[in-house]
Formats: C-alpha cells, sequence, structure tokens
C-alpha cells in the first residue's frame, strides 16, 4: 500500500463524499471458530485498504492464533473503504459482525487490524460503549490527517498536546483531531476505553505518526521491529503479540 494511496483515503474520509464505494449490507464476514467448543474470547480482524476478510488466512493470522490453543473464536471482517467514507464502519460493524454473536457470552472481545483496519480499531472503540471491546492490537494504524498528528509533535507530544473538548458526534471534519483526543484521554485513564496495543514497522512511512501514540502507551504493549508497511511485517508484529500474556484470559 503506497503512501499516495492512503493519503487519497484520508481526502475521501474527509471529504465524506465518496457515495459510489460499495459498502454492503449486512457487512460480509468469515468465522473461523470450533463449534463444539465455548470459547472465551473472540478476535475480529479488520484488513487493511485494497485487502479483504480473506486475507487474515491467506496471510497465517488464523493458523497462527490456532498454535497457541487458546479459546479463541475468529471473525475476519470484510471492511472495506467505502465503510469508512460513508462513516457506517462502526455501525455496520457492531449490527453484522460482533452483535450477533454476543449471545456467546464471550468474556473478551479483541479487534486486530492493520493500517486503514488499524484506524477501524481504535474508531470503533471510540464510537461503541466502553467496555464492549476489551482489546485493542493497532498494527502500522492510519490515525487521519497529519496535519493534527503534527501539531501533537509540535507540542511536545500527546500529553502535551492542548485537546479540544469533548465532541459528542465524529464527522468527516473532525474525527482525527476526536481521535487523538480520545487517544490521549484514554492513555491517561481519563476515559474508559480498551486494552491498548500498539506495533508498526521502524521503515514503514507511519512509523513518525504512530511514534506519537506509542510513547503514551505502556512499553509492553508496543511492539516495534525493522521493516516496512506490509503483511511480513505485521505477522512477525502478531506473533509477538501472541507470544505474550496479551491473552491470557483467552487460556
Amino acid at each position: 500500500m503506497s503512501k499516495r494511496l492512503l493519503l487519497t483515503c484520508a481526502s475521501w474520509l474527509l471529504a465524506g463524499c465518496a457515495s459510489w464505494l460499495p459498502a454492503p449490507a449486512p457487512m460480509k464476514s468469515i468465522e473461523y471458530s470450533d463449534s463444539a467448543a465455548h470459547a472465551r474470547c473472540l478476535i475480529v480482524f479488520l484488513p487493511g485498504l485494497g485487502d479483504t476478510a480473506k486475507s487474515f488466512e491467506q496471510r497465517g493470522f488464523v493458523s497462527d492464533v490456532r498454535a497457541q490453543e487458546l479459546s479463541i473464536d475468529m471473525v475476519a471482517a470484510d471492511a472495506s473503504l467505502g465503510y469508512y467514507a460513508k462513516g457506517i464502519l462502526s455501525e455496520r460493524l457492531f449490527t453484522d459482525v460482533v452483535q450477533p454473536r454476543a449471545s456467546r457470552g464471550y468474556e473478551q472481545v479483541w479487534l486486530v487490524g492493520m493500517s486503514m483496519g488499524g484506524l477501524g480499531t481504535v474508531l470503533y472503540s471510540r464510537q461503541r460503549p466502553a467496555g464492549e471491546i476489551y482489546g485493542v492490537l493497532a498494527l502500522s494504524p492510519y490515525l487521519g490527517d497529519e496535519k493534527v498528528s503534527d501539531e501533537v509533535r509540535s507540542s511536545g507530544g500527546l500529553r502535551s498536546w492542548r485537546a479540544p473538548p469533548r465532541v459528542v458526534a465524529m464527522n468527516g471534519s473532525n474525527y482525527t483531531r476526536e481521535l487523538w483526543r480520545w487517544l490521549q484521554a484514554v492513555s491517561e485513564a481519563r476515559e474508559p476505553g480498551p486494552h491498548l496495543y500498539l506495533g508498526y514497522g521502524l521503515q514503514e512511512h507511519l512509523a513518525r505518526v504512530d511514534t506519537l501514540l506509542g510513547a503514551e502507551l505502556s512499553q509492553e504493549r508496543v511492539y516495534t521491529i525493522a521493516g516496512g508497511h506490509n503483511w511480513t511485517t505485521w505477522r512477525t508484529l502478531f506473533t509477538h503479540f501472541l507470544s505474550t500474556d496479551a491473552l491470557a484470559g483467552c487460556k
């Protein structure tokens, strides 16, 4: 995925005018679960720009989870760009993917996504009621308009940044600023939020922005490796995440 594509994605999000982009209802998904067992946890995968729900099995994420022999069901959502551009990602993801599985009584629900999907993990967590999502692993997340992240950097970091008052409703023009405000509040425990985990490659173009968030998280929840913005980097980061005790509650 090129930086040009990401910037194009950003312009669509901000403009809120991509009515021609597909966003089927219901949102399609692929489930990976053992119907004979009652799993304690659910992982919801969100793909990046240009990828699909199938990518997580094709790229080894599903087999990596299964190899851990944890009590986890998985579902990969076909959360494509259209849902973001139309501002309905959280609505459709909840209605079509999360809510239908809520009756199974999962103790923990995790969101895992990369790039655009990484943005989706934090957008959904911000827009849904606190407690619905237990944990988030955002891999190389795209975090909106770089004018805002540049402002955060110029302020000396997220902790020093003078955030705006809480925005009740996010839209195409304010989502970046409200997202960073929410990340600041959650990282400082002033507002409830999920357990946030972050991973990114040190050589990728989003590292400059993701570092701002990583600086405010507990360092045991931040994973970095030499690598670019690609599946090789993301799978390595994901397997490292699986090797920690982050999913200890899913045994």
